[in-house]
């Protein structure tokens, strides 16, 4: 049986090396998660991209399970607040960067569960797990996503819907993200490389990614100097075929962390990524439409096919 605790979002992470010691059966404890009692940043995106889309803003939610997965050492999902008759939401599935752990990237959860986005974030086996490790680690949560829906003790049960979910990752876990796209396949809507790390630590990039067939958004920046975007994310991106749906964004501005609690874009970001996780979900075109928008006059490139 998976450990599985629902805590408030404050203490999502910290509590993970607490998780041993936690109860034995599954408990859902409905907290009150306001702006006060997590990381504000988040939430004030989601807000501001309900407001923009014209989208429901939810409550979030938060516990961890996994800790019995072999790929990984645990998950933290973060899912809206639903009533019993909503529809069922989409997932995405997200993998840390090299020597990362899931605090880092905390804002994504409540930025994308508010917008009615379940969101899982990996914690590696350890954290220098390296990139075929993450991407069994992907590949492994998006099944793990799957049968927490059909589980009656989740959170999440009959909460997900199934045929929308992505994956994405941050430098090492975004490079992993589009092997486990390989293998994937139709299983997934989208995948989501952050400032991707081309390949193993210490190798090149070689070959391409025909196998990539799901829609791609590959974020980079300019002043990236660990994976620089012409030997990293733009390599990657030209690599995958053209008959592939592909969004190529580079940011001016922002180091490798760029996709981090410490990025200096969070709020465009989030954007981005959530409207195009949505219509892929979706295929609503509002979504569509802002993807396919101004993009070249906000960022140092961007292209879409």
């Amino acid at each position: 049986m998976n450990l599985l605790k629902i805590k408030s979002l404050t203490t999502t992470f910290t509590g993970v090396a607490l998780l041993a010691g936690s109860l034995l059966f599954p408990i859902a404890i409905a907290q009150d998660n306001s702006d006060g009692r997590y990381r504000p940043e988040g939430r004030t995106f989601a807000r501001n991209a309900a407001n923009f889309f014209d989208d429901r803003l939810y409550e979030a939610r938060t516990y961890v399970t996994g800790t019995d997965v072999a790929e990984f050492a645990s998950a933290t999902i973060f899912y809206p607040l639903t009533l019993s008759f909503d529809r069922p939401n989409g997932a995405v599935v997200m993998a840390p960067g090299y020597q990362g752990t899931p605090e880092v990237y905390d804002w994504w959860g409540p930025m994308l569960a508010s917008v009615g986005v379940i969101t899982m974030i990996i914690e590696t086996n350890t954290t220098t797990d390296n990139l075929e490790q993450r991407k069994n680690a992907l590949i492994a949560g998006v099944e793990l996503i799957k049968s927490e829906n059909s589980n009656s003790a989740s959170p999440i049960n009959n909460k997900l819907d199934v045929g929308q979910i992505g994956i994405m990752g941050h430098s090492l876990g975004g490079g992993a993200s589009l092997r486990a796209a390989e293998e994937l396949g139709s299983d997934i809507k989208a995948v989501v490389p952050l400032t991707p790390y081309c390949c193993e630590l210490g190798q090149s990039f070689e070959g391409d990614l025909a196998g990539v067939s799901v829609p791609t958004l590959i974020v980079t920046s300019a002043e990236d100097a660990i994976a620089p975007p012409e030997t990293h994310g733009r390599l990657l991106f030209d690599a995958i075929n053209s008959s592939t749906s592909k969004v190529y964004l580079e940011f001016a501005a922002g180091d490798h962390m760029l996709p981090s609690n410490q990025g200096s874009d969070l709020g465009t970001l989030g954007t981005y990524v959530y409207a195009f996780l949505k219509s892929n979900f979706t295929g609503d075109e509002k979504y569509a439409d802002f993807i396919a928008g101004d993009g070249e006059d906000q960022f140092s490139s961007y292209e879409t096919n």
